[in-house]
């Protein structure tokens, strides 16, 4: 009876977390919260939100650490998660404590509630980083529905409320832009958050954006480059182009981890190819069947084929170098057209044209495919799956960090659905008016080097 004494006295034990106030207040905002309450909303948390942790995990090993995570609080006290403490001395208390709170039960399971105690400590296995994210998203409503109850209190910045959601922002992305970017942006408009620009990366444009109108990189932008690396942050390309014709532009500059090359539609991090999306094959072939009827001029970039009426000028330095990987496929006459799994299709020159092929895309492929101007008298449309915007979410997601710790620069209309993700988003001085409209920032035009004048300022890179 022995065993069953202690497992009892346990229990007893653990019903004095009922008693231990936490910071944050019940959702009517008419009290503070106790320690079960949090536990018992934390453990429902994990399992309404299980969907949105992309990793399998041992749900049973997930609910027993949340429901044990904060016994320690029984001794050890609640530590606001906003106020000013050592780390170092918070862990040392919590140690002490779960050694002689759990010190009561048998000996099996003292050292199984323990060692799931330190493993959710650590969050080093799937199941505490799920258990994590539950605990911190469980906070954040607490913030949400009490007004910022504890943020008005504690005044804290935004790299700081960045630091605690970084594991929904690691483990659950779709959480965190779905939910809880908004409702922080909305406390630091309202001045209850301070912005302290806590920037992990930056994205940008090639043309009409990072390069000058002639194609070249100005000395300044080469340079803001590698300030930019050296200060630990991601130097991120998005462009229409191929990764062919970036990494020729950008081979003198090194560091630049990422490529979002295609408007989306290939994304590489150190030359491997993370995600590819394909416009459907038939689909394709009868879009370029009407450019073809209408006499408009066309390219396709396949996945090794480039089939043109019309060269894209990206590869006038590219189609003779037999070290490119690519087959180029010249068909002025528009007669024999090459069905292909096409990552983007370009058009050319006549505007007139556009809107009759746009038209005619949009009857009938609208949920097939995605369409835009590019630029220079160009149009581009890509699978529906693709766009900057979606790229860089991968890329984000990829380096475990939030949307809104991202500047992105753009000109042009393929540009917006990157710039309407961030919050720091930035149109160039030789931007089209809807691009201006759609960001929080304007800066220099393309050929004032607007990119690194921006940077050097925002940054404090100089």
């Amino acid at each position: 009876m022995d065993r069953l004494k202690k497992q009892i006295d346990f229990l007893i034990e653990i019903d004095k977390l009922k008693g231990i106030l936490r910071q944050s207040l019940v959702l009517e905002g008419t009290r503070r919260e106790n320690d079960t309450e949090h536990s018992w909303h934390m453990a429902t948390s994990a399992f309404i939100l299980r969907e949105y942790y992309k990793k399998d995990v041992d749900m049973e090993r997930v609910i027993k650490m949340v429901l044990i995570h904060d016994v320690v609080e029984i001794l050890a006290g609640d530590t606001p998660a906003y106020s000013d403490y050592s780390a170092e001395e918070k862990y040392q208390k919590e140690v002490a404590s779960a050694k002689q709170t759990f010190g009561i039960l048998p000996d099996d399971q003292r050292e199984e509630y323990i060692a799931l105690w330190n493993e959710f400590e650590d969050m080093e296995t799937d199941e505490s980083k799920f258990a994590n994210a539950c605990d911190r998203f469980q906070g954040f409503i607490q913030n949400v529905t009490s007004d910022a109850h504890t943020w008005r209190k504690f005044s804290p910045k935004k790299s700081r409320i960045l630091k605690r959601m970084r594991p929904i922002i690691e483990y659950m992305p779709e959480v965190y832009n779905g939910y809880i970017k908004d409702y922080l942006q909305k406390y630091i408009d309202l001045g209850v958050v301070e912005d302290d620009f806590p920037i992990k990366a930056v994205v940008t444009d090639m043309d009409g954006t990072f390069l000058a109108t002639d194609k070249s990189i100005s000395d300044e932008n080469r340079e803001v480059v590698a300030k930019v690396i050296d200060k630990g942050l991601e130097f991120v390309v998005a462009s229409g182009r191929d990764s062919v014709s970036i990494k020729e532009l950008v081979k003198d500059i090194s560091g630049i981890k990422y490529i979002i090359s295609l408007n989306g539609a290939r994304v590489y991090k150190n030359d491997e190819i993370i995600y590819e999306a394909s416009i459907d094959e038939d689909v394709s072939y009868d879009i370029l069947s009407k450019a073809s009827e209408i006499n408009l001029e066309y390219s396709a970039t396949g996945e090794k084929n480039i089939y043109y009426s019309q060269l894209d000028l990206e590869y006038k330095n590219i189609i003779n170098n037999p070290n490119s990987g690519l087959n180029f496929i010249c068909d002025k006459e528009k007669k024999n057209i090459l069905k292909d799994k096409y990552q983007k299709l370009v058009f050319y020159n006549d505007k007139e044209k556009f809107k009759v092929l746009r038209d005619y895309v949009n009857e009938k492929y609208s949920d097939k495919v995605n369409i835009f101007d590019s630029g220079d008298r160009i149009m581009d449309i890509v699978s529906k799956e693709t766009n900057k915007g979606k790229g860089l979410r991968i890329v984000a997601e990829d380096m475990g960090i939030a949307l809104d710790e991202i500047i992105a620069f753009g000109d042009n209309e393929n540009d917006l659905s990157m710039l309407e993700e961030v919050i720091y988003s930035v149109a160039m001085g030789n931007s089209l008016d809807i691009v201006k409209e759609k960001v929080r920032y304007v800066g220099k035009t393309n050929n004032e080097s607007g990119v690194a004048k921006f940077l050097n300022l925002f940054l404090k890179l100089d």
